[in-house]
């Protein structure tokens, strides 16, 4: 019950930034946590965790993580993270802040996006988008996990030029709504 009524004021407080009408189901968790525990990377980024659905099934299915640092805007999530979860970083910025924090890093991270692309303001895509590419771009092993509604055929966005491929990971119909999870990862020409 906590967590449905800290869903319903995020959504009052802002809609955009929370792009959904119910937390993550457990099928998404689930395949989001599959799709990250196949990544190499033991450093785990969890950009707009919401309420911690898919942090608490990442954190039931993976084992070794060395840090794990979760972005969420929304301070009334944040807080409600930081109670349910006090041994992860939990960080109220942005998640294009990740480059600032972990730029320099020498081993893959796993990044896992809950973020709504297609409903925040186009100039913070623009700056988490290009966070995403950056730190793919610093280790080749590193993968972005994003998941999206609506058209399961569209990519989450486009990619510059070079070897990052998008691949489909899942399809999860009995999520409200359906979603696709995709997974975003350097491959060798």
């Amino acid at each position: 019950m906590k967590t449905t009524l800290a869903f319903a004021l995020g959504a009052l407080r802002d809609l955009r930034r929370v792009g959904a009408i119910a937390p993550a189901s457990h099928g998404l968790a689930a395949a989001v946590s599959d799709a990250a525990s196949a990544a190499p990377g033991r450093i785990i980024v969890e950009a707009g965790a919401g309420t911690g659905a898919i942090t608490g099934e990442l954190l039931a299915r993976l084992f070794g993580i060395k840090r794990f640092i979760v972005y969420e805007r929304d301070p009334g999530y944040a807080k409600l993270l930081r109670q349910r979860y006090p041994w992860i970083e939990t960080r109220n910025e942005c998640a294009s802040d990740m480059v600032r924090l972990l730029g320099g890093q020498t081993e893959p991270v796993t990044i896992v996006s809950s973020l709504p692309l297609l409903s925040m303001p186009k100039i913070e895509v623009r700056r988490c988008v290009s966070a995403f590419l950056a730190m793919l771009g610093a280790h080749p092993q590193t993968r972005l996990i994003h998941y999206t509604y609506l058209y399961p055929w569209k990519r989450p966005f486009a990619l510059p030029p070079g070897n990052l491929r998008w691949r489909r990971q899942a399809f999860i119909l009995g999520n409200l709504p359906p979603a696709t999870v995709w997974v975003l990862e350097n491959r060798a020409p």
